[in-house]
């Protein structure tokens, strides 16, 4: 049970320290029945299926099986597979109805960088509320934090680091409104650090080491102040 919050200026928000996005999502997943949510990363996908940061690579890794749930035009009408467990179909994450029909009820739904980009988070949480179908499954999201330490530090030199298909991004309070208002139970938010993977690998020489070098100095501050931290991980039962 997460602890009551009041809405106060300057009351102490208590979260723990950040972890890694892709491995803790995972290990969430272990050996469960995943349906993974906007599943085709497509910059992962296109330089490397099996890339440690593609989180359903991953999700293939640790869960007994995988199905991805995308509506990208890359996705061939027959689907995706992606592993001896896992493949990735063409639906709507709207309605899962048909998904669970086709395939079986998950354990767990898996909503990696997804809610960021929705028109509206909220109907689309109180849709997974009304469907009997989805009852008492998990949900587990990533977003990335609107309090970063990186956009902060960014900020200062007139930058912000933002993707276009960005339609909002949310703080730990606005994420405890959001699901109160859902009604679906939100039972953890976790911190994860910043990681500038795609940056670093499309550098060279001294401007990459300058990338790991300021990595390393930003998730040292998301370690000192976790609120302040890349993104959050939430916990969730429908």
């Amino acid at each position: 049970m997460m602890e009551a919050i009041q809405y106060l200026a300057l009351e102490r928000v208590g979260v723990g320290g950040p972890v890694d996005r892709v491995g803790y999502i995972a290990g969430l997943a272990r050996s469960k029945r995943i349906f993974d949510l906007g599943a085709l990363d497509e910059t992962a996908y296109r330089k490397k299926q099996s890339n440690s940061r593609w989180l359903h690579a991953q999700l293939c890794a640790a869960a007994s099986e995988v199905i991805g749930i995308d509506n990208s035009s890359l996705l061939p009408d027959e689907g995706l597979v992606t592993a001896e467990n896992g493949r990735i179909i063409r639906a709507d994450i709207f309605d899962l109805s048909p998904v669970v029909g086709r395939c079986w009820k998950p354990d767990m739904l898996v909503a990696g960088e997804l809610i960021e980009h929705l028109p509206n988070t909220l109907d689309w949480l109180r849709s997974l509320k009304a469907n009997p179908d989805l009852e008492g499954v998990g949900l587990v999201f990533s977003t990335p934090n609107a309090c970063s330490w990186y956009n902060g530090l960014i900020g200062l030199f007139k930058r912000e680091s933002t993707h276009p298909d960005h339609l909002q991004i949310y703080s730990y309070k606005t994420l405890r409104t959001l699901f109160d208002r859902s009604g679906l139970r939100l039972d953890a938010l976790v911190p994860y650090h910043v990681r500038f993977d795609e940056m670093r690998e499309d550098s060279r020489g001294l401007k990459r080491a300058a990338v790991v070098a300021f990595q390393a100095g930003v998730n040292t501050l998301e370690s000192i102040a976790p609120l302040l931290s890349g993104g959050w991980i939430g916990v969730a039962r429908i």
